[in-house]
């Protein structure tokens, strides 16, 4: 810091308290506050020290430089910005005119753009001052203390064992991750991960296998359940490009499958009543509410592909190798296509003139698709599939499956150009296309 001795300062002849006032010496006193104003940037380049209010001015800093924040005009939601004026004033003295001698620069909220101005989204509004920042400081242990303590209940304690046994993993019922190795064989496998959550006073024990099967028990009653399998990770994406459908999976586990399903109508009666079951069912239909329900269609496993990466699906696997071995190695529009089929139908325009059709019969439509108009006939028409992953039983039956893709195969008419011409169109032309529900 600049400092002078006003006061205390001595000349050669004995002189005291006689500092010469002169140019230089206003320079200097002038230096001092400009240095003194560059403690303004501790708050930052840009931010409001002091909001105007009830006629009284503020002040602003903007870039090291104090200046006053005029009461006039007030901050609204429309302002934009800081302007800032400059005005020069001539000093007359001894017969003389000092030109610019004085400068004085103000500020204002403005709404319009000016000569020096600066957006107001630039600046601090809401200043912190020092007696607001020393009570946050004051608070900063209890809240620190009160992040961490929701951290750590968060974080499960990771620990490896080696060789536990059933005794061990039944006892295990706070909240941990374990690695074990050498351990209890569970579903045939010695090495594994064991996840336990706590929620309540229910114990969650996670197993998670070498090839990512998952399976899970509760304990509550004072007893453990059966181990049951988890399927909330198996997740699938689809996307259709120029007809063409791309699937995208994670990391799957070794015992699922990505099956084709279609949508059809459940029967309504619950049982038949045939020679297994019970004498007093024997002949008897027991009829239930009738509902659309998805079912393993011919039993089509699709193929897999790289964890994360899209791919083209194919065929791998059916019910039947003798009837539907030829889909082995195709893609989605050669599997589905059994589900539109091309045919005829009786129509009759008249009540003497009977005639037949042409369209497609689609499954689970009850109506006939083509390009004639009349009773239970449309132009256009879909059958529902869709793509899941899923635990096969065996039979062309599955367990719980994941995540489940739902689709349209849709049969449609559309006109092309006739001979190539800009103009002409010709008739109607039948097209097969996919589409997500």
């Amino acid at each position: 810091m600049k400092t002078a001795g006003y006061i205390t300062t001595e000349t050669e002849t004995g002189g005291a308290g006689k500092y010469p006032l002169s140019i230089q010496t206003l320079d200097f006193i002038q230096s001092q506050i400009l240095l003194l104003q560059q403690l303004s940037l501790i708050g930052g380049n840009r931010f409001v020290l002091k909001e105007p209010k009830d006629n009284v001015p503020g002040a602003v800093v903007i870039d090291g430089e104090v200046l006053i924040l005029s009461a006039k005009p007030e901050r609204t939601t429309g302002t934009k910005y800081v302007s800032v004026n400059t005005e020069k004033e001539d000093i007359e003295a001894d017969g003389e005119v000092y030109k610019d001698a004085r400068t004085t620069r103000t500020a204002t909220y403005s709404t319009k753009k000016t000569d020096e101005c600066y957006e107001l989204n630039t600046f601090n509004i809401d200043f912190a001052t020092n007696t607001r920042l020393a009570t946050q400081i004051k608070q900063t242990p209890e809240t620190v203390l009160k992040y961490i303590s929701d951290v750590l209940v968060e974080k499960l304690s990771s620990l490896e064992i080696s060789g536990l046994t059933q005794t061990q993993l039944d006892g295990i019922k706070t909240p941990c991750l374990i690695s074990c190795k050498n351990s209890i064989a569970l579903f045939g496998q010695t090495n594994y991960s064991i996840m336990v959550r706590l929620m309540g006073d229910v114990v969650h024990q996670e197993l998670t296998l070498q090839d990512n099967q998952k399976f899970v028990r509760t304990f509550s009653a004072g007893k453990w359940g059966k181990w049951g399998r988890t399927t909330e990770n198996l997740h699938i994406e689809v996307k259709i490009v120029k007809g063409t459908v791309y699937l995208r999976h994670h990391y799957l586990p070794a015992d699922v499958s990505i099956i084709l399903l279609r949508k059809k109508k459940r029967s309504k009666f619950r049982s038949t009543g045939g020679d297994n079951a019970y004498s007093h069912n024997k002949g008897k239909r027991i009829g239930r509410a009738p509902k659309t329900q998805y079912v393993h269609f011919k039993g089509i496993v699709l193929s897999q592909g790289a964890a994360g990466q899209w791919y083209v699906p194919k065929c791998v696997s059916v019910a039947d190798m003798r009837v539907d071995g030829n889909l082995i190695d195709k893609e989605m529009p050669t599997l589905c296509k059994s589900l539109i089929k091309e045919g005829t139908t009786v129509r009759y325009p008249s009540a003497t003139i009977r005639q037949e059709v042409e369209g497609f019969r689609v499954q689970g439509l009850r109506n006939f698709v083509t390009n004639a108009n009349g009773r239970n006939m449309q132009h256009r028409g879909y059958a529902s599939i869709a793509i899941q992953v899923a635990r096969q039983n065996g039979n062309v039956t599955k367990d719980a499956g994941g995540e489940m893709v739902k689709l349209k195969y849709r049969i449609s008419r559309k006109r092309t150009r006739k001979d190539g011409q800009s103009g002409a169109l010709s008739d109607y032309i039948w097209y097969r296309s996919f589409s997500l529900e």
